[in-house]
């Protein structure tokens, strides 16, 4: 049986709450991967209890991390599977060691990092004088946090997360992808508001040896809505 090596997507509610293995906010897709390859969820530091880093990381340092995880478990060549920023950095790591990787398989993947216009509204609102009013009444940054992104979850992560969260959305892939050799599938969801469809097309685009399959109700948790569009697809292509 193939190998798996799967790698989740950035949920703050897993990194808030350390007694909740981020493994079950992908239960469905797991449970069904595991009928066709031996799988390994890898859980990434700062999630659930993977203790955080000490320092705040890059994308460089979580693709290091999947390297050494793989050497680890002895994993010389496999599939490797990624959801949004664990797309960013499966891509980044078949860039870097194509070698290792046998196939790349990604799904609503965040390699390509522009500033929508909610990440330039809160880039302004953490300069003065949003720093001073939010001091005196901190119910206003959670109120527009609300607002803007639907949750208050980035405000109770630590210093370290939010800065490695900062670090990582400023990594933008494009540049690499044209040189992605590893064949390679890519599955979208049409109705992804975070990572809208161009996205998925431009990095289908860019990576020579790709296919694409779109799923036209999906949206970014595409395994949360129709884990058999990505069993389906995957089985296709092997």
């Amino acid at each position: 049986m193939s190998k798996l090596v799967f790698v989740h997507g950035w949920v703050n509610k897993y990194i808030i709450n350390k007694n909740e293995n981020i493994i079950e906010f992908y239960k469905d897709l797991i449970d069904k991967l595991n009928n066709f390859f031996e799988v390994y969820f890898v859980t990434l530091p700062g999630f659930s209890n993977n203790p955080e880093p000490e320092k705040a990381y890059f994308l460089d340092d979580y693709v290091n991390y999947l390297k050494k995880y793989t050497e680890d478990k002895n994993l010389n060549k496999f599939y490797l599977m990624g959801h949004s920023f664990g797309g960013q950095i499966s891509c980044k790591f078949s860039y870097l060691y194509p070698d290792k990787v046998e196939k790349l398989i990604l799904y609503n993947a965040a390699c390509i990092r522009r500033k929508s216009l909610k990440q330039k509204i809160l880039d302004k609102v953490k300069n003065k004088p949003f720093t001073y009013i939010f001091k005196k009444f901190p119910f206003l940054r959670k109120l527009l946090y609300r607002i803007i992104t639907g949750s208050t979850y980035y405000l109770e992560l630590s210093e370290i997360m939010q800065k490695t969260f900062q670090n990582v959305i400023k990594e933008d892939l494009t540049e690499i992808l044209s040189k992605i050799n590893v064949e390679t599938i890519i599955m979208w969801g049409k109705k992804d508001r975070l990572t809208p469809l161009w996205q998925g097309k431009l990095i289908s685009n860019l990576i020579k040896n790709s296919k694409i399959f779109i799923d036209q109700n999906g949206g970014h948790n595409l395994h949360k809505y129709n884990v058999d569009f990505i069993i389906n697809s995957l089985i296709k292509q092997n």
